[in-house]
């Protein structure tokens, strides 16, 4: 099968994903922004869209009409020499162009991009596509995201769908591996995509150690909490300690106590911890802080790779 057709194929799929990945929601989910940090749905899915309008067809379709003069202004994220864009902090205000303009945008760019690729393109235009594919793609992962963060602040945390196993159990017995001190090598190795900052492949050095085949469970990281670990303050960082006692941390984010049980809110909705799942949603403060008091420590990105 050519390049081209494959790639195509890929982009046509992870399109679809994306709005796949909305399908669960109500229209008034699309627009919500509880904090700066928090894109709504909406936006993403018209950002990504801009992306390919921007760098593929303004610059590569002969002939092509831009969808709408606005939406350069309303989706661009952060490109400063493509013109002025909407503050972050003010895309919930976005209560138009609606779900349903955005949705027609998507549609009328991914056609436009097949009349693109309808012909043998350039090598250029093949790196601009993978790249315009995987810049969605990590969109998709702040969609999800986005959209807990979104339904976990909700005071009624309703479901985002009943059919997602977000949370696998780490049933395996711990074991630790030992790794011998030695010359390493890291980064993108593969003759495949990659992004700048996984190149280039160098060597490093790292001191023997030992790390453990087992991710920490929530059963593991209650021990921590009811041992008073976000009490003691010789097991954290400075700035960790002044973010534990100005913003009255004292359990992972989306976890709650009901009537003496912990609960999380999932993307099945709020359920009762389950003890051998890995932790999720801690801070790099709280796992810094969980090491020490484990008397250990956390691993390198080096170590880690």
């Amino acid at each position: 099968m050519p390049v081209t057709e494959t790639l195509l194929d890929t982009f046509l799929v992870t399109r679809k994903e994306s709005e796949t990945i909305c399908t669960p929601l109500e229209i008034e989910d699309y627009v919500v922004q509880p904090i700066e940090d928090v894109s709504p749905p909406k936006w993403h899915l018209g950002h990504t869209t801009w992306f390919f309008e921007e760098f593929l067809l303004k610059p590569y379709l002969k002939g092509y009409k831009v969808y709408d003069e606005d939406f350069s202004f309303v989706f661009n994220s952060y490109y400063e020499t493509l013109g002025k864009r909407v503050i972050r902090a003010d895309r919930g205000n976005l209560s138009r162009p609606s779900v349903q303009k955005v949705y027609a945008y998507r549609y009328y760019v991914t056609n436009a991009i097949k009349t693109l690729f309808d012909k043998e393109p350039e090598e250029k235009l093949l790196q601009l596509l993978e790249i315009g594919v995987h810049h969605e793609k990590q969109h998709q992962e702040l969609l999800l995201t986005d959209i807990k963060y979104i339904l976990g602040n909700n005071p009624l945390f309703p479901a985002y769908t009943d059919s997602i196993n977000e949370h696998i159990e780490e049933s395996h017995q711990q074991d630790w591996v030992s790794i011998d001190a030695g010359i390493y090598e890291i980064g993108h190795g593969l003759d495949t995509f990659c992004f700048d900052n996984e190149l280039d492949r160098h060597k490093v050095f790292l001191h023997d150690y030992e790390i453990s085949n087992k991710l920490i469970t929530n059963k593991e990281y209650l021990e921590f909490i009811n041992d008073g670990g976000y009490n003691s303050f010789e097991f954290w960082h400075a700035e960790g300690w002044d973010w534990v006692s100005k913003n009255q941390i004292s359990s992972p984010f989306y976890w709650h106590n009901i009537d003496t049980e912990w609960h999380h809110y999932t993307l099945e909705g709020l359920q009762k911890i389950s003890p051998n799942t890995p932790v999720s949603h801690l801070s790099y403060f709280e796992a810094f802080a969980f090491a020490q008091w484990k008397g250990c420590r956390l691993p390198t990105e080096f170590e880690w790779e």
